[in-house]
């Protein structure tokens, strides 16, 4: 059975790797997969990522406290989620709370990094894995063995991580730009389900997951309003949408410069 695990982040990358080598220890067989370079997410998700993700049962997200609002993380969720449902796709806390974890990625399952929280997930992925699901005293057995292995290299990996972490205060109009920016270079890619879908469906597909647009009409903005930007001009609405719970309206501009902006942004007027 095929695993995604889904990374973003130095530190989240090196754990993914960890648990890439765990999970067949205890689930002899799982097969994980993960990209081990963040340029390699970019140009190889047209191919091979996108063909793992096809053929995956199961998806899990490695979360830290520096990757919690990367566009890369907040992607591959929406494509999890479109492709499995909710209750296969599992977001792992690792030096987080639940409560830290906001927007789109807390509507997953979340594992904390212990002992009775990590048996859990792998019953429940050892549950999914039907003919070849291992029988719960030899799963039990494994995991106790293996675990401490595992749970001692992630500690590791977590004490090394450079100086005191403070998380990087950005905007959420920033973070949202970047998130569309991403959608929509890979909107232009190949569709996930061949011969079924185009990558503009697909695209759509994963934004209605992750908060996309309910409907053309939302805080009294619909797709064609005239509207003007304090310090950049006047446009028309081109799109609608949300994120998490917050609404957005992106708006293109005369010089073909397109911005997407929170609907409570006080320096966004209709004309």
């Amino acid at each position: 059975m095929n695993i995604f695990i889904s990374w973003s982040g130095e530190t989240s990358m090196k754990i993914a790797s960890e648990l890439k080598n765990f999970i067949p220890r205890i689930l002899q067989s799982a097969k994980p997969y993960y990209t081990p370079s963040d340029i390699e997410k970019g140009t190889r998700w047209e191919s091979e990522i996108n063909q793992k993700l096809q053929e995956c049962l199961v998806g899990l997200i490695c979360l830290t406290p520096d990757n919690t609002e990367k566009p890369w993380i907040m992607f591959e969720a929406g494509a999890l989620s479109n492709r499995l449902d909710k209750s296969k796709v599992c977001s792992i806390l690792f030096d987080l709370k639940k409560s830290d974890v906001t927007g789109p990625l807390s509507r997953f399952q979340m594992t904390d990094f212990n002992s009775n929280d990590f048996y859990k997930l792998a019953q429940s992925i050892n549950s999914s894995m039907g003919d070849m699901k291992i029988e719960e005293n030899l799963l039990r057995e494994s995991f106790d063995y293996f675990f401490p292995i595992f749970e001692g290299k992630v500690q590791e990996i977590l004490k090394k991580r450079k100086g005191d972490y403070i998380k990087p205060q950005r905007s959420d109009r920033d973070i949202l730009e970047e998130l569309l920016d991403l959608i929509r270079k890979q909107s232009n890619k190949v569709p996930i389900e061949n011969n079924s879908k185009t990558a503009g469906d697909i695209t759509d597909d994963i934004l209605r997951r992750i908060g996309k647009y309910e409907s053309k009409m939302l805080y009294n903005y619909k797709v064609g309003d005239s509207v003007i930007y304090s310090g950049y001009g006047e446009g028309v609405v081109s799109e609608i949408q949300t994120l998490g719970d917050k609404v957005v309206v992106v708006v293109d501009f005369p010089k073909g410069d397109r911005k997407a902006y929170y609907t409570t942004d006080k320096h966004l007027n209709k004309l």
